[in-house]
């Protein structure tokens, strides 16, 4: 008997040992993490300061538009970092769904060849994107994400040659392959280079916006989606990246697929009357003027009661309603949306915008059906959403 309790305790203290190192590992993966994402994050905000310095001083009309551009460059890589961030997140929260169909390779590789085609050629470099009539079931979307970061970290590590990318049928799976004739990856690599904000030494910084988080959500996605993915590569001559997809029938239409694009929407927003609710002066004084600026007549407030107080001269309820996600007193937008539903006894539009990658908040708001955009919000993508809460 004691015998027993000895080798039950020996094995409890196993397993809390191992436990205990497997959230260790895991406080470290997550520190190193945070502190790559805030270096990459200080670099544009670095640069942004430096810029805005600038404008302040006397300089001619070119000067000043070079600057400007320089300060879209720097915001957009910002905005792809905390994307790339956002995506990691979602991933690993697991509330990002596949929504899986039938569809022809074909249209997929269409719009790699229509996206990319600049670039390479903007570097000298050729693409060769060779079409299919094969069918596969997958998800649109996160294929399309999947194959347009391997074809970018393709085009943007390769300095000379080019980059193909072609399929091939064996049996019930078709391989997606996507080729380079970059510097190749070192055996001892191979499987790094799946890891967050791993970069190979020397090469991402000199080809441009490398973030090394493309190939992690590539991995995760892949997972997400069973499709297993291999890599080959010659160092000095370059690489070859493959997804494995399951085949199926070729369908006898083909139905609009996630992808294509849509016809051009109506301005919706003219006259239209929208509620804005942020903590954040700025905010709140940025996004009022881009709304007013497409046509909108605009309310904003810090709350849900003082966004009220500003529509009792309005001569009727919000058209839509756009409201942080966190806000003070433990409130939160979905909180605010509903108030203002129930003062006005109707449903109102609404959606919400977050800088808060939480996954507890992710979850929350995938529960309760609102839309949430995340900040930085893209102006582009901001509109489309504002004109498709309107539309309804």
């Amino acid at each position: 008997m004691a015998a027993k309790l000895q080798d039950s305790y020996a094995t409890l203290e196993r397993k809390v040992e191992e436990r205990t190192h497997q959230l260790e590992v895991a406080n470290l993966a997550k520190s190193r993490f945070l502190a790559a994402a805030s270096h990459d994050l200080r670099q544009p905000l670095h640069a942004l300061g430096l810029f805005v310095a600038q404008l302040r001083t006397r300089m001619s009309a070119v000067e000043r538009r070079q600057v400007f551009e320089r300060i879209d460059a720097a915001l957009a890589t910002m905005n792809k970092l905390f994307n790339a961030i956002l995506d990691i997140s979602k991933l690993d929260a697991g509330v990002l769904t596949p929504n899986t169909s039938k569809f022809p390779m074909a249209q997929l590789l269409t719009q790699i060849e229509s996206t990319f085609a600049g670039p390479a050629r903007e570097k000298g470099l050729s693409l060769r994107v060779t079409s299919t009539a094969a069918w596969v079931c997958s998800d649109f979307i996160l294929l399309e994400r999947i194959l347009f970061n391997l074809v970018s970290n393709a085009v943007r590590c390769t300095s000379k040659g080019g980059v193909v990318v072609g399929c091939r049928k064996r049996g019930h799976a078709l391989r997606i392959e996507v080729w380079d004739t970059g510097p190749g990856i070192p055996p001892d690599q191979r499987q790094k280079i799946f890891a967050e904000f791993y970069r190979l030494a020397g090469r991402d910084r000199e080809a441009g916006l490398g973030l090394g988080l493309g190939l992690a959500i590539v991995d995760r996605l892949c997972r997400l989606l069973e499709h297993s993915i291999e890599l080959t590569s010659i160092v000095g001559r370059g690489a070859r990246f493959t997804v494995v997809v399951p085949l199926v029938a070729a369908a006898a239409k083909i139905a609009e697929l996630p992808g294509a694009p849509a016809p051009a929407a109506p301005n919706v927003t003219r006259g239209k009357l929208v509620v804005v609710i942020d903590d954040d002066r700025l905010v709140l004084s940025g996004m009022g003027g881009l709304l007013r600026s497409w046509g909108c007549r605009v309310v904003t407030g810090d709350s849900g009661d003082a966004a009220l107080t500003g529509l009792a001269n309005q001569d009727r309820p919000p058209d839509l309603i756009v409201c942080d996600y966190r806000l003070p007193d433990g409130k939160t937008g979905i909180d605010e949306i509903e108030f203002l539903r129930d003062a006005f006894r109707t449903p109102i539009s609404a959606f919400l915008v977050s800088g808060d990658s939480d996954p507890d908040v992710l979850h929350k708001a995938q529960a309760s059906g609102y839309h949430l955009l995340h900040k930085p919000v893209d102006p582009m993508a901001l509109r489309a959403m504002v004109h498709q809460m309107l539309k309804r």
